[in-house]
């Protein structure tokens, strides 16, 4: 059942959309809190931190091989028994995190927890996009804005846990505390049975014009999730490290990264009408371009860090969002399998792209390590004027 903008929600519907947003606020949340961990983690499993990019590979490696799997499910009633059991596991997987001294136990630890996000983070996204359909674009990008707001709480969480005297794992046990919680949510929920199942659906015919532009989106998605979380999960090192910020305001600097992603996907809900799909995505990875520069002006005038880290938190935030309402749009009877497949190939770049960013810290410095992120971005830039250039074709 579709929701028209002036119909009243069912209690149903109601707790169906509560129990979506609150997924990806925990889901936010989980995401975050590994960047300003990355330190802690790394003493504490005697790793040297230039290798400790490594757990993002993990958690990105576990969400990959379980979206793959599961990819073809979302789109079927059993989503709803796989969010349940994703909100668990998520939940055992943070403390876990929190009680492993060790990196065998922490490999697995985040590799659980990446396994997890591949129904977390998947189905609230399916679901909205079927209950919303035509306003789906500003819809997903609520739902994102509210991801958002979990990633602003959860550098917070660390950096208030070791201003108190704890250390990181404080963090993890509140944060897989909450996920429990989310989980019983979705016991008692009863969300609508996926568009396939509730009768014959159209079947888009695949033909180029529509599935090339589907993977290059894919290759968005990609880089843009690569980007984000090598950004988002070295920057409290780079402010911390080489501008010289306390524990304390580089806890704050990541959190106003995630806080400027927020805001832009709150922007993106206003102009999205206006712009066009392709055109806010442009926009987008120029605004984000700018930001990265002022970020590594920074590191000779501090104060402009601030600045730089905001901007490209506005640039990020609408593009992913947005890459999915694109992708659900031109599937509807898919929205399950193409939120999968668009959240797997993001892992991929979060799966790579981080640890490369620290792979690259004993050769180029924490500056040259945070400079390496305009190439994925103009990467991104190719892809959206392939895309343009390919929606020309079609319309002539």
């Amino acid at each position: 059942m579709e929701i028209s903008p002036r119909q009243l929600l069912e209690p149903r519907q109601r707790l169906t959309i509560f129990s979506s947003f609150a997924t990806m606020f925990m889901v936010g949340v989980a995401i975050s809190l590994l960047g300003p961990s990355l330190p802690g983690l790394a003493e504490r499993t005697g790793r040297p931190l230039s290798q400790a990019g490594i757990f993002f590979t993990l958690f990105s490696g576990g969400s990959v091989l379980a979206t793959l799997v599961v990819a073809r499910l979302m789109d079927r009633p059993v989503r709803h028994a796989f969010l349940i059991g994703g909100a668990f596991i998520m939940g055992g997987a943070q403390w876990l995190v929190a009680g492993g001294g060790t990196f065998a136990v922490a490999a697995a630890a985040f590799a659980l927890t990446g396994l997890a996000l591949s129904t977390t983070g998947t189905a609230p996204n399916a679901i909205i996009a079927d209950l919303y359909r035509e306003r789906a674009g500003q819809a997903l990008n609520a739902l994102h804005l509210c991801l958002g707001v979990g990633a602003f709480i959860g550098p917070l969480l660390v950096g208030a846990a070791i201003r108190f005297g704890a250390n990181y794992a404080v963090a993890y046990r509140v944060a897989g505390s909450f996920m429990f919680l989310v989980g019983l949510l979705w016991l008692v929920s009863r969300p609508p049975l996926p568009r396939r199942s509730a009768g014959p659906q159209p079947r888009t015919p695949l033909s180029a014009t529509i599935a090339l532009p589907m993977i290059v989106l894919l290759c968005v998605a990609m880089l843009y999730t690569g980007t984000e979380q090598a950004f988002g999960g070295w920057i409290f090192t780079y402010a911390r490290d080489a501008i010289r910020i306390d524990v304390s305001g580089a806890s704050l600097v990541t959190s106003s990264f995630w806080l400027a992603i927020m805001l832009g996907r709150l922007i993106a809900m206003r102009v999205l009408p206006r712009f066009g799909d392709v055109g806010l995505l442009i926009a987008c990875v120029l605004v984000a371009a700018l930001g990265i520069g002022g970020a590594l002006v920074s590191s000779r005038v501090p104060p402009l860090l601030w600045g730089g880290v905001a901007l490209v938190g506005l640039g990020f935030g609408p593009i992913f969002p947005t890459v999915l309402a694109v992708g659900t749009g031109r599937f509807p009877a898919y929205a399950g399998m193409i939120s999968s497949l668009t959240v797997a190939a993001g892992s991929v770049g979060a799966m790579a792209l981080p640890w490369a960013s620290g792979a690259l810290i004993p050769r180029l410095g924490l500056v040259g390590s945070i400079a390496s992120s305009f190439v994925p971005l103009a990467l991104m830039l190719s892809c959206l004027w392939v895309i343009s250039r390919l929606n020309h074709r079609a319309q002539a």
